[in-house]
């Protein structure tokens, strides 16, 4: 029992705080370089001790199955020339799909719980199924002789029906179209295509139209070109790399990847001691090559060896505007960008980077939610 005086109780003998990194054989790796604040400065460079990238699956080509959702608009139709495109050139399957909608004269809260009049929902049924027929005509008619399928999806959440149809039949990668700046953007992205980028297992691609829109049909005959720039941000992470096996097959031959990583400038201590601020400076100029190094090891690496990659680092408060400034400059043709999912919602996506890059990119935009890990 410790003895207690009129001060209080005897205090502990002193004792040397343990060492910040624990010694071998518990601690592997190399010991970080010590920065300002006594943490260790984060490694990017090429580390032995991580696991492999595990390469997407689907052999040869990545696509094997691509899926449009169709809205009976003509903004919507924009992504069947780029969908015919890669199909034709894949050989992949392609599958079109729209929601039943009732037929107007039915009440909005019969609409909204599903329960609306028989002839309604067969109205509805008949005009879709027509329009499905139309699209498929004029495909067969533009010179498309690939598989191809449709499917009417029952009414109710768009996103949720096209989200799990496409789970059901395997598809690995979902064409739409975004419409562009402004209010009817906004309302586009605030429901399908925001919950299908939320949920969707498989990449998507949203392709932007910034033309009015008019009642002549799509030209279906006509293909679009490959990408020939591309720009894909990384962090460092398993997550945004797990896109770049899914990029080369949608890229032009001989294009040209731009790999991204945006660092935090360098905020000063306010320190009046000279060697504080050098040391600072010698900190954040180690970060910079230590992010370039990492980015030309990733760019030394399949998918990206043997094509025109190119290493930049930027340094930038936030991280979206120096993508949506590199994109514009450029110009790049495509933004390649991965998310990590958090839940069964992945609030991670929309809302930070990914959010402002998608509303505002001058280019389409290919986003994939990484599931997280168990």
């Amino acid at each position: 029992m410790r003895r207690r005086t009129s001060a209080g109780p005897t205090r502990r003998p002193w004792k040397p705080c343990p060492s910040r990194w624990p010694s071998r054989p518990y601690w592997t790796g190399p010991a970080p370089r010590p920065s300002h604040g006594g943490r260790g400065t984060r490694r990017f460079g090429p580390n032995p001790h991580r696991s492999p990238r595990i390469p997407a699956p689907g052999g040869s080509s990545v696509y094997q199955h691509l899926l449009v959702p169709l809205d009976g608009s003509r903004f919507g139709e924009k992504a069947l020339p780029r969908a015919l495109t890669l199909a034709a050139g894949s050989g992949a399957r392609l599958s079109l799909v729209t929601v039943a909608v009732p037929a107007p004269g039915g009440s909005r809260k019969g609409r909204e719980s599903g329960l609306m009049g028989d002839e309604s929902r067969e109205e509805g049924t008949r005009r879709a199924e027509a329009y499905l027929g139309d699209v498929t005509a004029r495909i067969r008619d533009g010179g498309y002789t690939g598989e191809l399928s449709t499917e009417l999806l029952p009414a109710g959440n768009a996103a949720h029906a096209v989200v799990r149809h496409g789970v059901e039949i395997g598809a690995d990668l979902v064409i739409m179209t975004t419409h562009g700046r402004g209010p009817i953007q906004r309302a586009w992205l605030g429901s399908t295509a925001d919950g299908v980028i939320r949920r969707s297992p498989v990449p998507v691609l949203l392709l932007r139209s910034e033309e009015e829109e008019s009642d002549a049909p799509v030209d279906l005959s006509v293909r679009s070109g490959a990408f020939r720039t591309v720009l894909v941000p990384l962090d460092g992470s398993r997550a945004a790399e797990a896109l770049l096996d899914r990029v080369p097959p949608l890229m032009d031959p001989d294009g040209s990847l731009i790999l991204l990583r945006a660092i935090a400038p360098l905020v000063p201590a306010g320190s009046p001691y000279l060697p504080h601020a050098v040391r600072e400076g010698k900190d954040h100029e180690r970060l910079r090559s230590a992010a370039r190094e990492y980015l030309e090891g990733v760019a030394s690496e399949p998918p990206c060896a043997g094509r025109d990659a190119e290493a930049r680092v930027v340094v930038h408060a936030q991280p979206g505007l120096s993508i949506l400034e590199t994109a514009r400059e450029e110009p790049v043709d495509l933004i390649a960008m991965s998310t990590a999912g958090r839940g069964g919602v992945g609030r991670l996506l929309l809302g930070s980077v990914a959010d402002k890059v998608i509303r505002a990119a001058p280019c389409p935009v290919l986003v994939f939610r990484e599931p997280a890990e168990e």
